[in-house]
């Protein structure tokens, strides 16, 4: 496998088991790997042999050569572009994908304290205008 091969998968296997919102020990489980062999991986530092790299393909419902020769960073972002979802919703996602579960709920009750303040606002604006 070339360098940029290797690179790019160990790259690609980060960006979609972030995506999947799991851990490495999570995602080892489910494709019968230990966490330790799983990270080695993601670094790079270990390449996949053909039965774990299959694993990998069935669990992501990909191609095995996609996982290798396609960049997935650029291809979800280019997803989540054509969504519709402008760069501050896509930079909003990328930060809440990298709290921890206390301070997702914390950001979430927060975000629903300032809408129900911003509504609010509307309505008596609308009232001073009549």
């Amino acid at each position: 496998m070339k360098i940029d091969d290797h690179l790019r998968l160990s790259r690609n296997l980060k960006t979609l088991r972030r995506t999947v919102r799991l851990n490495q020990a999570e995602l080892a489980a489910k494709i019968g790997l230990c966490r330790s062999s799983y990270s080695l991986l993601e670094q790079g530092e270990r390449l996949p042999d053909l039965n774990t790299l299959y694993s990998l393909s069935q669990f992501y419902h990909v191609e095995m050569d996609a996982l290798v020769k396609c960049d997935v960073q650029s291809i979800l972002s280019d997803y989540f572009l054509h969504q519709n979802i402008t760069k501050d919703e896509h930079q909003l996602l990328n930060l809440y994908s990298k709290l921890s579960e206390v301070s997702k709920g914390q950001l979430l009750e927060r975000a629903e304290e300032l809408a129900r303040l911003d509504i609010r606002k509307r309505q008596e604006a609308l009232q001073v205008d009549y």
